[in-house]
Parts: structure tokens; sequence; C-alpha cells
């Protein structure tokens, strides 16, 4: 995992593995395909839920080295979900604790933005640095933050990324030379840079400015032709939908013979889904980081290279 410069480097510190996977019932089919990936048990953490909405935990599995694997849209009862188990795990014995949290909630807000603002970054990634002892994520959202670690006080965090799935994704559909691999924004620049490299297509960034959630505006790239090629725009999250609906109907405009989005996670609704279908998209593909009816491409593969590679 990504470590501070003061941590021993990783050629001279033994790599980390678990020894149990817990999921939830919402990530269970993935939770269980990185135990069998591992080739350790797998436990389903069960909750039940008070008509108060408080809800208690009962964990049957004991482990030292346990990954507790939770996708964390939705977040806020999730989240005490979660403290409940690792309270739970480490009163029966476990000495380090994983949670793998494909989508990880609370990223964006790292800064207060206006005064009197929670800093929910650093007030959720201290809760969780309390109960846990490192951290799996894919693509969070640190605009302003440079390594995932020092959201976690320092613990042990590897921020993985999802473009080797879209690449390959994107490899297996043998898209055309030509197709256009395009970021929403400049902060997609590295998202959409590694895709392309990875599916060997050129690549490049719109530009955006955001008035609100829904009031989006796009300035598509100059020196970039669009007409007739096909088009895949690829984002970390998509949530409202409002930008990349935006951006296709731009790109359908500019003359492209087919738009195609790419996301690692994918929080939206079937309405929202159905306002994307209605911009002239082609398909929705999504990581299942976050089960989803756009996922087909899975991130069990990224997760269990990442922990075999942690330190």
């Amino acid at each position: 995992m990504a470590s501070s410069s003061s941590e021993p480097s990783q050629n001279d510190t033994p790599a980390w593995l678990p020894d149990a996977v817990f999921g939830f019932t919402d990530g269970e089919v993935q939770a269980r395909a990185l135990a069998a990936n591992l080739g350790v048990p797998y436990e389903t953490v069960e909750v039940h839920y008070f008509p108060d909405t408080e809800c208690k935990v009962r964990i049957q599995g004991r482990a030292r080295r346990p990954v507790v694997y939770r996708p964390l849209n939705h977040p806020n009862a999730k989240l005490i979900e979660l403290v409940l188990s690792a309270s739970l795990l480490r009163d029966d014995g476990a000495k380090d604790i994983a949670l793998v949290a494909p989508y990880l909630p609370y990223m964006r807000q790292d800064i207060a933005f206006r005064p009197g603002e929670a800093v929910s970054q650093k007030i959720i990634g201290k809760m969780l640095a309390g109960y846990f002892d490192r951290f799996v994520a894919v693509d969070p959202h640190l605009h302003r933050t440079p390594r995932l670690n020092d959201v976690f006080l320092g613990k042990p965090a590897l921020a993985l990324s999802g473009a080797p799935a879209m690449a390959t994704h994107l490899k297996a559909r043998q898209v055309p030379s030509d197709a256009l691999v395009i970021g929403p924004d400049e902060e997609s620049a590295p998202l959409a840079k590694s895709v392309a490299d990875g599916a060997e297509l050129p690549w490049a960034v719109c530009t955006k400015k955001r008035k609100g959630d829904r009031d989006v505006r796009i300035a598509l790239p100059k020196d970039v032709v669009f007409k007739r090629r096909s088009v895949i725009i690829v984002d970390d999250v998509i949530s409202t939908g409002a930008t990349i609906a935006n951006l296709a109907r731009a790109m359908r405009e500019a003359g492209a013979k087919s738009v195609d989005v790419y996301a690692t996670h994918a929080l939206f609704d079937d309405r929202v889904h159905d306002e994307l279908m209605r911009a002239s998209i082609r398909k929705i593909i999504s990581c299942d980081g976050v089960p989803h009816r756009t996922n087909d491409m899975s991130v069990v593969n990224l997760v269990v290279n990442g922990i075999r590679a942690c330190r």
C-alpha cells in the first residue's frame, strides 16, 4: 500500500495478507469473489434493523487479519454498521483490520469552501482510522489531498484506479482505432489518459463550469475532430448525470457517430439512467464496486492485486 516517506520501502516490508473476508449483503457477490481469489474464507456480516432504524450486527467468524468489504454508496447508515463490525472483530481478537471500500464517500469536501462548513474528508477519515488499520479504495475523490493515507492519519492506504478495467473492457470490445477517449473536465485527465494509453486510443478532455449540482456548462476541446468518430466518455463517479448528459449531447451535435460512457462508480437511479439514454448515449458501463444495472467490469482483480502488493 502507499506509504509515507518515513515508512520502510516495499522491498523491506513483508506483504500483508488477510486470513478472511467479511462482507455485507449489498456487496456479497464481489466480497465472495474477493475471498475466493485470495484463497481465504468468506463470512457474512448480519445486520438487523430495529423499527426506529437503529441496527445491530452479528459476526460468527473470527480472524486476526480480516478484510471488511463494503461499497459505501448511501453511506450514512453503512458507516455506523462498519464501526460496529470493526469493533466486534477487534473485541474477538482481530489485530489488523483492512477496510476495502471500492467507493469511498465524503472525500470531495476536503476544505471548507465557505465559513461554517464541516470538512467531511477530515472528519470521516479520522473516524475510520480509529477502527481500521489499512484501507483500499478505487478512484476516491482526492482533489487537493496528495495521498489516501493522508486521509487516514498516515495509516497504510491504497487508492486504486478503475482505468485498467476500462482499458481491458475497451480492448475486448475491439473499438475502432480512432475512437476518442474523453474526460468531462481537467480533473479527469489522469483517468482519461490512463484508459486511453491502456486501450491504445487517442484522448482529450473538456472544460466544465459548474454553477450548481444540475447546472453544468461544457466546452469541447479545440482542434479535436468528432465527426463520424466513436467517443468514449470516462469518469470516476456519475451521480446526477447532468455533466455526462450535456457532454453526450454536445458530442452528438459535433457529429460523433456514437457515444459510450465508462464509469468507475455508478451512483445514479433509474430515472437518471433513462435521462442519459435520451441524451443519445449508446451504452453506459460501470465497475461493480457499487452494484448497479450498468455493471460490466469487475474491481475484484484490482483489489486482489492491491492487497497482495500491500506493505
